[in-house]
């Protein structure tokens, strides 16, 4: 049943059902993200759970009751985006079927066409004219009837999951705290910016002409692998060749010859990385900012382990450890004057590892405040910590690292710059001088191949299907039982009144300086207060600085 009510009336449907209510929204367009969207809301519906009648607002309309409403205990799926779209904060966090979904499993399909055919609910169609964005060249009648069944499927699915539950109760906070911080923004400085990309494109052209100065045709592209693949072949490169049967100048591929010393491959790789910068960041940035501010998508629900990831634009994706990478965070800040703090987990997914598997090794290091990189690779080669090389640690971090995310032998041996034998010998000793770590991981992969499915400290889950290779398991409760407490320390953070701008791996940057050390006070006691029970004897730690821009924390 559809409904066009006056405020009074809908406000009499609130008095008479004192249950969450389901919304809906439909916009002209999917840009709906902080202050002068494109993108705006024309309907919005509203439904109490469990009920069939649907109330219908017209935008005008609905700011007339935009009180109440946020009164309400609201479901939605993708409910994120529709709060953008009205620009409504609410008291209390609503619940998202999208996010209780993934919660159950990661890598299943999330949309609600998905759902009514799995449960076998009719769904009607989205109109091909809301795809286009053209919802006011539609007729009123359908719009609403469209909207209406969303809501009631929404309504149904949040019945069939049971969303409500307590363990689902965290998500819902981070999802609010997500969508404060994603209406913030990041400032885009310009003449950092300005500088930056006139140095890229200069190094860019500069690495063109070194690379037709080496061989590579002058008309030709270099963007081209096709052309690549033959100019190598043809001075004398040996390329393997892809599935498909192509000739192979993959990263992978290349980072090989360039650890063999080959030059022009050296420069190749070089040149992509400038390309890349250009093509990734440089060019898009200045069309996606709005006044000056970037309006970046925070994923919750699309990456396999239960890690953030970002869109429009990918700010993950910034190189970190280089000088490139400092001019890039050098020219973000926070919107309001004043520039930003920071902090970060230190060594966060090692901490998970060595707590899951009570490994003495790390557990000892940890506590005692030595560097588990250098005391692992004393275990394995007998020698005192303090007489371990800077090679050595490199090795053994390289496996710390690696093997919680399914490193073998040949990964091994790129990163060490070995042949595949020595890194195989270089993984027994690593194995055996932390037994504890390398019987849970086999527990892990055993229980992953017997049951297909894993699960996070939070108990947010990983399905296999049956003819998939879970050698992945292992990072999944690693670095999604991590995800998990960046996931709780954002909603402490935004309780306790900081204002975060930027989630990025296990950092979290927040609006204003002088708050460094309060930020990281905040996400020690965050991580070293969820599951206490799982995460046992160790003491996870963070660091904060502070500056005009992101690169100076």
């Amino acid at each position: 049943m559809i409904l066009w009510p006056t405020p009074s009336e809908f406000r009499q449907l609130v008095a008479q059902h004192d249950g969450p209510w389901v919304l809906d929204t439909e916009t002209d367009g999917l840009d709906v993200r902080g202050p002068g969207s494109a993108c705006t809301a024309h309907y919005i519906g509203l439904t109490p759970a469990g009920t069939g009648a649907c109330c219908i607002f017209r935008r005008p309309r609905f700011e007339e009751i935009r009180a109440d409403v946020q009164k309400l205990q609201l479901i939605g799926h993708n409910i994120r985006f529709d709060l953008h779209a009205l620009d409504l904060v609410t008291d209390v966090p609503p619940y998202d079927t999208l996010v209780g979904a993934y919660f159950d499993n990661t890598v299943r399909r999330l949309s609600l066409d998905h759902f009514a055919a799995t449960y076998g609910w009719p769904k009607i169609k989205t109109p091909q004219l809301i795809k286009e964005g053209r919802i006011l060249e539609m007729d009123p009648h359908e719009v609403a009837t469209y909207l209406a069944d969303d809501c009631v499927r929404t309504g149904q699915l949040f019945e069939r999951m049971n969303t409500g539950r307590d363990q689902l109760l965290p998500e819902y906070g981070c999802n609010a705290a997500v969508a404060r911080m994603e209406s913030r923004g990041v400032r885009l400085l310009h003449e950092p910016f300005a500088a930056l990309d006139t140095t890229i494109r200069a190094r860019r052209e500069q690495l063109a002409g070194e690379l037709t100065s080496a061989g590579f045709p002058a008309n030709g592209n270099i963007g081209s692998s096709k052309q690549v693949a033959e100019w190598l072949t043809g001075a004398g490169r040996q390329l393997p060749r892809t599935e498909k049967g192509n000739l192979s100048t993959s990263k992978l591929v290349l980072n090989q010859l360039a650890d063999q010393g080959d030059v022009l491959v050296n420069l190749l790789l070089k040149y992509r990385q400038a390309a890349k910068l250009i093509s990734g960041f440089l060019e898009p940035l200045p069309e996606l900012a709005r006044n000056g501010v970037l309006y970046p998508q925070v994923n919750m629900t699309r990456t396999k382990t239960g890690r953030f990831s970002y869109s429009d634009p990918n700010l993950q994706q910034i190189p970190k450890r280089s000088k490139i990478g400092a001019r890039f965070r050098a020219c973000f800040t926070a919107v309001p004057e004043g520039g930003v703090s920071g902090a970060d987990y230190s060594q966060v997914e090692l901490r998970v590892a060595a707590s899951l598997a009570q490994e003495p090794v790390f557990l000892e290091a940890f506590a005692a405040g030595r560097d588990p990189h250098t005391e692992v690779a004393a275990k394995m080669l007998g020698k005192r910590p303090e007489d371990i090389t800077t090679q050595e640690r490199y090795g053994a971090k390289a496996v710390n690292f690696g093997i919680l995310n399914g490193m073998g032998a040949r990964r091994l041996a790129l990163e060490l710059k070995s042949t595949v034998n020595e890194a195989k010998f270089f993984l027994d000793d690593y194995r055996r001088s932390v037994p504890k770590l390398t019987e849970w991981m086999e527990g892990v992969w055993r229980a992953a191949e017997a049951y297909c499915i894993v699960e996070t400290v939070a108990g947010r889950k990983r399905i296999f299907s049956l003819d998939e290779d879970t050698r992945p398991a292992i990072s999944v409760v690693v670095q999604g039982s991590a995800a998990e407490l960046m996931r709780r320390a954002l909603t402490m953070v935004d309780a306790c009144g900081l204002r975060p701008i930027l989630v990025v791996h296990d950092e979290i940057i927040v609006e204003g300086t002088g708050q460094g050390q309060e930020l990281a006070a905040i996400m020690r006691e965050a991580a070293n207060a969820s599951f206490p029970s799982k995460l046992r004897g160790i003491s996870f730690e963070a660091e904060g600085g502070e500056g005009p821009t992101w690169s100076d924390v």
